[in-house]
């Protein structure tokens, strides 16, 4: 008598030879797929040996799955999930799932591709859970590049890919998608709702791998994006991305306001109502006064360190410092470094040209420094914007802008076409119409009374 697992395999073989019988398979898969997950693994095995990439990746993706879903644990008393796998059964899984993602049908995968993200997801969740994060980043980045219809389309697997990465600390793979701006979200192959805590995680993981670079204005957008992403209720993810965007935006010096204006009022609240301590800081850098910065920090010490975000603030405190420099560069030519120490409370004179030298590098001040007479000359900028490589940036910045502008053209059009949408300007016209007094019905009415 012929396994389960044999039975599932004929079945795919039979169903594949038509075409256009995705759905098909599919509707196979969701019947038989908890008779997979059932299955021995040698039986699992057998059959991946007897399907093809080509023909079968939607079996071969079942099969993946049910795999995966056979090292999953669930502990009785807290209810969180794990993973139990033996090295070479790992191994041997590893290399399936990395042959499946580099040669695969996407084509027919994208007809079930919920249940390829959940694939990925588990196999990221079981690698952080062994801290082997980065035997995965490969395989994600893989299955994300050819998973995605086009560059800018956001899909739930870039958040494990962002998981990864960190987990790893290994974060290079990872900058070839986050550097692209988003457009586009992936459409679920069945009719539930966009993951957005997937959406959410891709840009707060994503804001963090920017911050460990010190791409502090970048972060500062993947943050609010992640704050400002419309919700009737507040998550913890963005709690977390709310308190980190109010740290990197003082570390840039930005000014940005402690919650965007264009969020919602029930987060914006919300959001204030959960971080207190990180406000308390925002203020006292605001007072430019280290002293009080200085003693925020100390008093919210442990809420910072129980965040993992003490070192975030001790570059608040730095930054501070640059902050007052670049105030010192309004009012005067000329000082004595001994003078900017003081001015800006830097414990020596020392420690006040290393800033300043910092700054000078960095392009954050234009100043010479005459160690002679231990002096420092502020100056101007420098740049008169009429060179090749000036004009080379600002025709870049242009082609962006015609791209956004064309992008929200093409979205403008796309949802003016939607059902959704005609139904409600449509429901608003009758409304209005009904509002309006009828003409003739006034002029009879005028008629009358003459």
């Amino acid at each position: 008598m012929a396994s389960a697992t044999e039975k599932f395999v004929i079945s795919i073989c039979e169903i594949s030879v038509a075409p256009e019988s995705q759905n098909a398979v599919c509707t196979l898969i969701a019947r038989l797929y908890d008779s997979l997950v059932k299955s021995p693994t040698a039986h699992l095995d057998a059959a991946l040996g007897a399907l093809t990439h080509e023909e079968h990746s939607l079996g071969i993706l079942a099969i993946l799955s049910a795999k995966l879903h056979q090292l999953e644990v669930v502990d009785a008393g807290s209810g969180k999930r794990y993973y139990s796998v033996e090295v070479a059964a790992l191994d041997k899984l590893l290399a399936q799932l990395d042959s499946f993602v580099r040669a695969g049908n996407m084509e027919h995968v994208r007809y079930a591709v919920d249940t390829y993200t959940e694939m990925i997801h588990r196999m990221a969740e079981l690698l952080i859970h062994r801290k082997e994060a980065i035997r995965g980043i490969s395989i994600v980045a893989k299955a994300v590049e050819r998973i995605r219809t086009s560059e800018t389309l956001l899909t739930p697997t870039h958040a494990d890919l962002c998981h990864l990465c960190l987990s790893a600390k290994s974060f290079q793979a990872a900058f070839p998608f986050l550097d692209i701006d988003i457009t586009d979200l992936q459409k679920p192959s069945s009719q539930a709702a966009y993951d957005s805590k997937a959406f959410l995680l891709y840009y707060y993981y994503g804001g963090m791998i920017y911050a460990v670079f010190k791409k502090f204005k970048r972060a500062s957008y993947f943050f609010e994006i992640a704050i400002s992403t419309p919700a009737s209720v507040i998550s913890a993810i963005m709690v977390q991305a709310y308190k980190k965007y109010i740290l990197v935006n003082l570390i840039s010096n930005s000014g940005e306001p402690l919650v965007p204006k264009f969020t919602a009022p029930v987060l914006s609240r919300g959001l204030k109502t959960h971080a207190g301590a990180y406000q308390d800081l925002y203020h006292s850098y605001n007072s430019s006064v280290q002293s009080t910065l200085q003693a925020t920090a100390d008093k919210h010490r442990p809420i910072f360190e129980r965040d993992d975000n003490y070192g975030l603030v001790k570059q608040c405190i730095k930054s501070l410092y640059i902050k007052n420099i670049k105030k010192l560069t309004k009012t005067f030519l000329t000082l004595s470094i001994t003078d900017v120490a003081n001015r800006v409370h830097l414990p020596t004179s020392a420690e006040a040209e290393k800033y300043l030298l910092k700054m000078i590098e960095n392009g954050e001040i234009y100043a010479k420094i005459n160690k002679k007479d231990d002096m420092v000359e502020f100056h101007d900028n420098p740049e008169k914007y009429n060179n090749p490589a000036m004009l080379a940036f600002i025709q870049q910045q242009e082609k962006i802008c015609v791209a956004v502008n064309k992008k929200m053209s093409d979205m403008e059009r796309e949802i003016s076409v939607t059902p959704d949408y005609v139904s409600k300007v449509g429901s608003y016209s009758a409304d209005d119409d009904m509002a309006k007094p009828s003409t003739s019905a006034g002029m009879t009415s005028i008629s009358e009374n003459l």
